[in-house]
């Protein structure tokens, strides 16, 4: 699924996803604490998505992964759709 910062936003309906986004930029030491405190949501989405990518984006839950391990993920996965 490709998305953008922008999309993503689209997709997040609560704050602690946006806060679990900026709590792994720093896990991650993707962003400083001082760049992420001046940063929008959009800038957190964007900066997230350099390292990571959504497999899948639901109401409630958003599964990222990090691009490194996008073909295991796929080989691993299995989607159930209509």
């Amino acid at each position: 699924m490709k998305v953008d910062g922008r999309g993503l936003s689209l997709r997040i309906n609560y704050l602690g996803q946006e806060r679990a986004a900026r709590k792994l930029l720093l896990k991650d030491k993707i962003a400083t604490a001082e760049e992420i405190a001046v940063m929008t949501d959009v800038e957190v989405y964007d900066k997230l998505l350099e390292q990571y990518e959504v497999m899948m984006a639901e109401n409630e839950k958003i599964l990222i992964v990090a691009k490194g391990n996008v073909q295991t993920f796929n080989e691993l996965a299995v989607y159930l759709s209509r």
